[in-house]
């Protein structure tokens, strides 16, 4: 059995993205706050990659618009860690599978059979059995809220890319157009400005940005966005691990189950 192609880029950038919440929860535990964080992220991850890439490639709407999705999933997704937890918030966001089949069946831009559709299904079934005991309706709304945007991020990136969009310059349009939206949230926010926020800020530029999302798009490139998306739900189990070890947060035995199943729907998908 041949593993079809991108996959391994695809691994890499889960375990990179398996990190953030141990990052943010730990930057929360010193004094870390979201808003500054994620305006960190945009900045650093725009200074580094805006050299690479022509300017003018990057002013149009779909550009702007993936840069308006990226700091709704940023805002979002930092808000439910910190809400939730590294591990609960990690794997609730992987009902993206689910939004990005939907948006495919309705745009009709990728492939549909049934494994793609057993698989999906499988990710959100797995979420559910992981958290079973500690599932509310303030959950369900974040969960969801944080995989519709990240769905929506997949969605667009893909969208550029059959437009002719290379990696970096879709890495590019993600961080540039993100950063001055952050500064909005930040300016509703009142407190001061903490050196923490810069430290995880800076982590997540590389670490969260810079890096995995390189080797998404490139996995993505290869393979399909339905496909990267089920295969990036390993990051949930990542961070599950991660959480253990560095943050000694204790697995039920629905968590290792709905972990299974969630391993099985991305194996399932490699083939």
């Amino acid at each position: 059995m041949k593993l079809k192609k991108g996959i391994v880029d695809l691994v890499v950038s889960s375990f990179l993205w398996g990190t953030i919440g141990i990052a943010v929860q730990i930057g929360y535990g010193i004094g870390a706050n979201p808003f500054q964080v994620v305006m960190m992220r945009s900045l650093v991850s725009s200074l580094f990659i805006l050299p690479l890439v022509r300017i003018r490639r990057l002013i149009d709407f779909q550009s702007l618009l993936l840069g308006v999705i990226a700091i709704a999933f940023y805002e979002t997704y930092i808000y439910t860690i910190n809400y939730l937890g590294a591990s609960l918030s990690a794997v609730f966001l992987y009902t993206a599978p689910i939004w990005v089949l939907l948006a495919s069946i309705f745009t009709k831009n990728e492939e549909i059979n049934a494994k793609k559709v057993i698989a999906s299904f499988s990710v959100f079934l797995g979420v559910y059995i992981m958290y079973l005991s500690r599932i509310t309706i303030n959950d369900l709304y974040l969960g969801l809220a944080s995989g519709l945007t990240y769905a929506l991020l997949i969605v667009q990136s893909r969208r550029l890319q059959l437009k002719g969009k290379s990696n970096v310059e879709i890495l590019a349009s993600q961080s540039l157009w993100s950063f001055p939206f952050s500064l909005i949230f930040l300016l509703l926010d009142p407190s001061g400005f903490s050196l923490s926020s810069v430290y995880v800020g800076v982590y997540l530029s590389f670490f969260a940005t810079l890096i995995p999302y390189y080797f998404f798009y490139r996995g993505m490139e290869k393979s399909d966005s339905i496909t990267a998306t089920v295969i990036s739900t390993l990051e949930p189990v990542f961070t599950i691990i991660l959480a253990f070890f560095i943050l000694h947060q204790v697995l039920s035995a629905l968590q290792l189950f709905g972990s299974f199943i969630i391993i099985l729907s991305a194996i399932l998908m490699s083939f």
